[in-house]
C-alpha cells in the first residue's frame, strides 16, 4: 500500500456529509448479510446530510443509471462530525464501508495525534470483498494522505471496507473520501439490525493481541502501541461476528468507571461515555457528543471496574451509571455486567448482582450478572499481559452462550 500527499482526482468519489450526530486481491462478488436496516444514500452526488447511525430512514433512492450518482459509505461506530470536510474516528472499531463497479479504490485519510499519545499512529485495515484483512499505518502529521487499498481487480461490483483497529489514545483519523478512479459508485451494503455496546478497558480492546510471542510479554516499543492492538480481534467484535450485528467498542485502555490507573487522569469511563470522541485532551473543551437515541443496543456488556477498588463510592457509582445511564438509554435493552479480567472481581460481582435482584422486584429481567473464568498464564502472553487469540474466543463464546440463553439469538 503506497501513500502520498498529492491531490485525488475524484471521478467517482464519496462527497462527504454529516454522518451519525456528535451533537451526537482480486475478488468479483461483493460480501453480503442479513439482520439489516435500509441504506442510506446521497441522490445525484448532492451535499444533503443522511440519516444518523441506526436510524431506521432511508432517504429517497437514486435512479441506478442516473449519470454521476455518488452514494454514501456505511459508517458504523461513532464519529465526530463536527469538520464538514469529513468524520473523524476515534474509537476502536469504527468501519467505513462502500461498494463499487471498477477495477480500482483508494482512500484519503488524515491523521491527528496530541503530544502524549506516544503510542501513535492509528493503524487500520482493509478488506475487499471477502478477502484477507491488510493493516494500513497512518501518518500523523495532519496532512492528507492518499492509501491505494487495491488495484488490477476483476471488473464488476466490489465491496471496500477500512476498520480501525487501535485505540483513540494512538491517534484521531479523519475521512476524507474514497477515490474508485473512474468506478461506479454502488448503493452502500445495508445497516446490520442487531446492535451490541462492548464498555471495556484494555482486555477489552485487543490490546497487544499483533505481538503474543514477546520476551515476558514485554513488546518492542510501547506495548500500548497500535501496531500491536487489534479491536477486530477482540471478544466484542467476534461477539459481532457471531451474531451478525454491528458492534460499538467504547473500550479505553486503563480506564476505570471512576477511576483510571493512572492519578494524573482524570476521565473515566462515566464522563466520557456519551462522547463521539473521547480524547481526554479536550474534555474541558465542549467535546463532541454521539445522540445515545439515535442507535440504541440491543446488547451492552459492561466490563469495566477491574480498577476501581470496591469501596461504596464505587458501588454507588456503578448502581448509578448502570440504572440511570445505560438503562435510561436502553429501557428494553438486555445489559451484562461483569469482569473479564483479574481485578476486582468480588466487588463487580456484588453489586452486578444487587441491581439484577433489585431490578427484577420491578419486573425488569434484562439484566445480568457474570464473571467471566479466571484466565491461565497461557492465554494472557500478549503485550503486557494480555489476551491471546485463544483467550479473545474463550471470553466470546462464554458471553456468548448468556446471550444465546437470554436474548434469543442464534
Amino acid at each position: 500500500m503506497s501513500s502520498s500527499s498529492s491531490s485525488l482526482a475524484w471521478p467517482a468519489i464519496f462527497l462527504l456529509v454529516a454522518v451519525g450526530s456528535s451533537s451526537c486481491s482480486s475478488s468479483n462478488k461483493s460480501a453480503s448479510s442479513s439482520h439489516r436496516s435500509g441504506p442510506s444514500e446521497t441522490p445525484d452526488g448532492t451535499d444533503g446530510p443522511p440519516a444518523p447511525p441506526g436510524s431506521e430512514t432511508a432517504k429517497p433512492t437514486p435512479t441506478p443509471e442516473s449519470p454521476g450518482t455518488v452514494y454514501q459509505p456505511l459508517f458504523v461506530g461513532r464519529f465526530d462530525t463536527t469538520d464538514p470536510a469529513g468524520p473523524r474516528a476515534s474509537w476502536p472499531g469504527t468501519r467505513i464501508i462502500a461498494r463499487f463497479d471498477g477495477t480500482k479504490v483508494s482512500v484519503k485519510l488524515k491523521e491527528h495525534a496530541e503530544t502524549w499519545m506516544d503510542g501513535a499512529p492509528s493503524y487500520w485495515e482493509v478488506r475487499i470483498d471477502k478477502d484477507p484483512w491488510k493493516s494500513i499505518a497512518m501518518i500523523a502529521d495532519d496532512q492528507p494522505h492518499d492509501f491505494e487499498l487495491a488495484s488490477n481487480l476483476t471488473p464488476g461490483p466490489h465491496q471496500v471496507e477500512i476498520y480501525k483497529r487501535s485505540e483513540t489514545q494512538n491517534g484521531i483519523t479523519q475521512f476524507l473520501g474514497y477515490d474508485f478512479h473512474g468506478g461506479k459508485s454502488l448503493p452502500s451494503p445495508e445497516r446490520l439490525l442487531r446492535k451490541i455496546e462492548v464498555l471495556g478497558d484494555s482486555f477489552a480492546s485487543g490490546f497487544g493481541i499483533e505481538n503474543i510471542t514477546a520476551p515476558d510479554t514485554d513488546c518492542e516499543g510501547n506495548d500500548w502501541s497500535g501496531r500491536w492492538q487489534n479491536f477486530r480481534k477482540s471478544w466484542g467484535a467476534i461477539l459481532g461476528e457471531t451474531f451478525n450485528a454491528e458492534v460499538h467498542g467504547i473500550v479505553y485502555s486503563a480506564k476505570g468507571l471512576i477511576h483510571n490507573d493512572w492519578e494524573t487522569d482524570t476521565d473515566p469511563l462515566r464522563d466520557y461515555y456519551d462522547r463521539a470522541d473521547p480524547n481526554p485532551q479536550i474534555a474541558n473543551s465542549n467535546p463532541p457528543l454521539f445522540d445515545l437515541t439515535s442507535w440504541v443496543p440491543d446488547v451492552i456488556v459492561m466490563t469495566q471496574g477491574s480498577g476501581d477498588g470496591g469501596g461504596s463510592d464505587f458501588r454507588a457509582a456503578y448502581r448509578d451509571f448502570i440504572i440511570n445511564r445505560l438503562r435510561a438509554r436502553g429501557p428494553n435493552t438486555h445489559i451484562y455486567m461483569g469482569i473479564v479480567s483479574a481485578g476486582n472481581r468480588e466487588a463487580v460481582a456484588d453489586i452486578s448482582q444487587s441491581i439484577v435482584a433489585e431490578r427484577a422486584a420491578v419486573g425488569d429481567f434484562k439484566m445480568h450478572a457474570f464473571m467471566a473464568k479466571p484466565w491461565t498464564w497461557d492465554e494472557v502472553t500478549a503485550c503486557n499481559g494480555h489476551g491471546t487469540p485463544a483467550w479473545q474466543q474463550r471470553i466470546a463464546n462464554e458471553i456468548g452462550a448468556l446471550i444465546r440463553k437470554d436474548v434469543g439469538w442464534e
